[in-house]
């Protein structure tokens, strides 16, 4: 965990008022579960980090960190927009009374809908493999797929379904998040 807390202030001093403030709030959950973002553009670059939290009071926790390099995957007028790069997640499952860190690979799409541009699909996905696990975890999935309403130009609710889950030595694993989700997302 002391390395997600160096992750965590080392964005977080990159997100400083130093730099030009333009950001995303994002929060999710459902009966089991609750999951926060905040999530920074870098000014002048097509790049993108951010700080995440989820809980399950049964399960577990994990806190994460990620950059990425985003940008137009597609032309026309409504392009696919896209994300590949990095995240960190130090899971902690209280079940198991086993905790790792996980440094995965991955990133997201979102497309606007042609007819009707207040609807866009995202998807996200982050995988981390045994060689990429440290401590207790053998393996680390997050995956999640949302359709969004933009409420206002700076607001979208919207409803997902997500899988989060952290596979442990021994044949334990902690499934964090299984199912149906509601959230909104705030931009500034």
């Amino acid at each position: 965990m002391k390395k997600i807390s160096g992750l965590c202030a080392s964005l977080a001093l990159c997100a400083s008022p130093m730099s030009s403030m333009a950001g995303e709030i994002d929060l999710s959950f459902n009966s089991d579960a609750v999951r926060a973002f905040y999530m920074h553009d870098f000014a002048g670059r097509d790049l993108q980090g951010d700080l995440g939290f989820a809980n399950n009071s049964d399960k577990g926790t994990v806190i994460n960190g990620s950059i990425y390099v985003t940008g137009f995957a597609s032309d026309g007028e409504h392009p696919l927009r896209a994300g590949v790069g990095v995240r960190a997640a130090g899971v902690d499952g209280d079940e198991s009374d086993q905790s790792g860190l996980a440094t995965g690979l991955g990133g997201f799409a979102n497309y606007t809908l042609p007819d009707s541009d207040r609807f866009s699909i995202r998807a996200d996905i982050w995988y981390a493999p045994d060689i990429l696990s440290f401590g207790d975890i053998e393996k680390y999935q997050d995956m999640s797929l949302r359709v969004q309403y933009a409420l206002l130009h700076e607001a979208d609710l919207y409803i997902g379904i997500r899988y989060l889950k952290a596979e442990f030595g021994e044949g334990n694993s902690m499934l964090l998040d299984n199912g149906a989700h509601l959230g909104i997302n705030f931009r500034f």
